[in-house]
Formats: C-alpha cells, sequence, structure tokens
C-alpha cells in the first residue's frame, strides 16, 4: 500500500538500529532493519546470523520484555545478560522462533508455542457460527469428555450423582495429531518363524530380552508354534489384546497386543527424537498419512465448522477461483468453475463428505451423488459439515 507520491506505507515506521554488535563472532557490525518487513539474513556456516539474530536483536528483546514483569515474577525467570553491543534502537516485543527443537511432544506447533493458537481459540468461542462452547471447543490437545460420580459433602450421609461434560475439539480419529499411521506387519515378525526362533524382528524384542519374554511367558500363544499357524483367536490376542495387568515369570507387568505396545512406545512421541536404529524401524515399518477425518487440521467436526465473517478452520471459503486439484491426495475440489480429473465439470455446488470409508480414509462425491473419480462406490448426497466451503489445502 502507498500514497500519492508512491511512498510504501511501511517505510513510515520505525526501524531497529543495531550499532558495534561484538557477542561471539561478530566484530562491531552496525545494521538497519526496517520492522514490518520479511528480513533475511544469509550467509555461510559461522558467518555470525545466529549471533546477530538470536544472540543480540531477540536476547535484548526479551530481557526488556522481562524487565516489564514486577521482581516477584522475575524472581522465577532466568536472568538473561545485556548483549554485547553498543547501541539497540526500535526493539518491541517479539515472539522468538530459534533454532533448536521444539521438544518430544507432538502436538506441539508453532500456534502452541507462542500461544497464539490460544488467542485464536478465544476469538472462534466468542464469536463462531455456530457457537460450538469454550476456547477447549477449539484446541486440538483436549478430546471431548463425560463422566458422572457421586458426591458426599462432609458431615453429611447423602450422596448427589454428579456429571460432567467437557467439550474438546481433538479430532477423535487421529487424537489431534493430524496424521494417522499404517503399521506393515511384515516388519514386525516374520510369521514363518515361531517367537522362540527369533520371529519378532523389532529393536529390543530379541529372544531372552523382557520383549520376547512378555509375549512368549504371556500364555495367550504357543511361543514354538510358527505365527503363520495361530488361531484367529491368538493372533488377535498377539496383535491386539487390551492392556491387562498380569504376572509374567513371578513379575506384575502389563500385557498388550504388539501393534497396540508398538503404537504407544514408538509412535506416540516424535519420531526425529527416537534412538537412530528406533527411527529406522519406525521409517520402515509405519506409513504415515494425513488424518482423513480431519484432513490434517486436528480438529473434530464442530470446531472446523464455525466460521468468523468468512473465515474458517478447517475449511477455505467457496469462491469461483478454479481448484482442479485437491492438494491434499489425488481428490478433486468442486468449485464453480472446477473440473475433474476426467475434464469434465460436474457441479456448482461444494463436495459431500461420503459416509461410506475405504481402506484409505473417506470418499468425496459430488452434491448430486455422484462418485468422483476417486470414489466408484459412492451414491450419497449428504454434505459435510462445511456446506459452504470445499476442502482444499
Amino acid at each position: 500500500m502507498s500514497d500519492d507520491t508512491g511512498t510504501q506505507t511501511a517505510d513510515s515506521h520505525d526501524r531497529i538500529r543495531v550499532v558495534g554488535a561484538r557477542e561471539n563472532n561478530l566484530r562491531d557490525v552496525d545494521v538497519v532493519l526496517p520492522k514490518r518487513r520479511l528480513t533475511v539474513f544469509t550467509g555461510v556456516s559461522g558467518s555470525g546470523k545466529s549471533s546477530l539474530v538470536f544472540d543480540t536483536i531477540a536476547a535484548e528483546s526479551q530481557r526488556l520484555i522481562n524487565e516489564t514483569y514486577s521482581a516477584f515474577v522475575q524472581g522465577f525467570m532466568p536472568t538473561l545478560a545485556r548483549p554485547d553491543v553498543d547501541l539497540l534502537e526500535g526493539l518491541t516485543t517479539a515472539i522468538i522462533v530459534d533454532q533448536r527443537r521444539m521438544g518430544a511432544n507432538v502436538r506441539s506447533t508453532v500456534g502452541t508455542a507462542t500461544d497464539a493458537n490460544a488467542l485464536l481459540r478465544i476469538l472462534f468461542s466468542r464469536l463462531g457460527r455456530p457457537y460450538v462452547g469454550s476456547p477447549n471447543a477449539f484446541s486440538f490437545n483436549v478430546a471431548s469428555a463425560t463422566g458422572t460420580g457421586q458426591l458426599t459433602r462432609s458431615g453429611s450421609a447423602t450422596t448427589e450423582t454428579r456429571s460432567f461434560t467437557v467439550t474438546g475439539g481433538m479430532c477423535p480419529r487421529c487424537e489431534g495429531m493430524g496424521s494417522v499411521n499404517d503399521i506393515d506387519l511384515s516388519q514386525l515378525y516374520d510369521e514363518t518363524k515361531s517367537l522362540d526362533e527369533g520371529a519378532l524382528t523389532i529393536p529390543g524384542y530379541t529372544p531372552g530380552g523382557w520383549g520376547y519374554r512378555l509375549y512368549a511367558s504371556s500364555g495367550f500363544v504357543d511361543p514354538a508354534k510358527p505365527i503363520r499357524e495361530y488361531t484367529p483367536a491368538e493372533l488377535a490376542d498377539f496383535l491386539h489384546h487390551e492392556p491387562v495387568r498380569m504376572k509374567i515369570e513371578g513379575i506384575n507387568l502389563t500385557y498388550e497386543g504388539l501393534v497396540r505396545r508398538i503404537r504407544s512406545s514408538f509412535l506416540s512421541k516424535d519420531v526425529e527424537s527416537l534412538q537412530p536404529h528406533i527411527r529406522a524401524f519406525v521409517e520402515r515399518a509405519v506409513t504415515f498419512t494425513a488424518c482423513p477425518e480431519c484432513g490434517g487440521t486436528r480438529l473434530n467436526e464442530a470446531a472446523r465448522s464455525s466460521t468468523i465473517a468468512g473465515s474458517s478452520i478447517g475449511c477455505e471459503r467457496w469462491t469461483s477461483r478454479p481448484r482442479h486439484r485437491c492438494s491434499r491426495g489425488s481428490r478433486t475440489c468442486w468449485t464453480r468453475s472446477s473440473r475433474s480429473a476426467s475434464g469434465t465439470c460436474r457441479s456448482t455446488a461444494p463436495p459431500a463428505r461420503c459416509p461410506a470409508v475405504s481402506p484409505s480414509g473417506s470418499r468425496w462425491c459430488d452434491t448430486s451423488g455422484r462418485p468422483s473419480p476417486t470414489s466408484r462406490t459412492c451414491s450419497t448426497s449428504r454434505r459435510s459439515a462445511c456446506t459452504r466451503t470445499t476442502w482444499h489445502g
């Protein structure tokens, strides 16, 4: 945006001035940075990019913010040293996203780390249409839950039945992860061998180890029988049995199916944080795809359907711009002027989600009930929650 003289509006804003920066390998560096502009620092490794951005500018910004808190609060915060620089002018509040890993929690995003998501949740909980609940209803870290219990008041012999309901925004299919995984069983074991013969090919599950003894001594399967000869009941107990406390070789342990155990021990963590040999196994045995229920948004249907003045969570506004291909997989997007993969214009209405589910996830149809090119058996015209939107990237 510019005025009548052609001057950019952003040029009238203040600048950040750095004079005499000497952190780490910097040698009296002077630089002027325009605010409200995208500034990129480039250079070879070791040239001082991080020293200037993080150790000088960001460090001083954070230190000034901390000084605004009371002395009591500052006592619980880290003490930040003043960076080695002659002059720093024009600093304002900054959100610092540095080069370190965010942690092992796979639900952490830039939005959660900076609290930007919290502010957006408050906004949608107050102004969203339809209204679906408190800010927790838009959080992919909070699952919907209900419960009932007995309440006994102090000094009273009577009890009351009380119930509670928590409305969360977590997608029930992917549990707020945004992706689902499929495990290749052939990478977990060799079905031609028995457990005693070393059928398990998972790191740490070699014969004699506790991973092996948990299944060989559980009593659910015969450790001397090849896995391919297991009955359907034995295979179900071996792979998918619910967690149960039992005594194995004189020790109280929790037994659960092999697939469930792999998901809880390996897939509940960030893959990059795993040990190299465990990460290699996960990359070989597990396939990760975008959740077909939420489309990778991590939110349930109620949260995705809420909109504010044309914006939405999980959906993009339905416009007349052509959208020939959906960026999520190979599904076709349907807008006023889009075409299908075969080049035939199908509909002027947004798509509907077909309730029929294939192994690869939900199929998609146009609103007339005709199947899309990737859905051969769908014959329904039921719309999804986003009745005024089309789902695409």
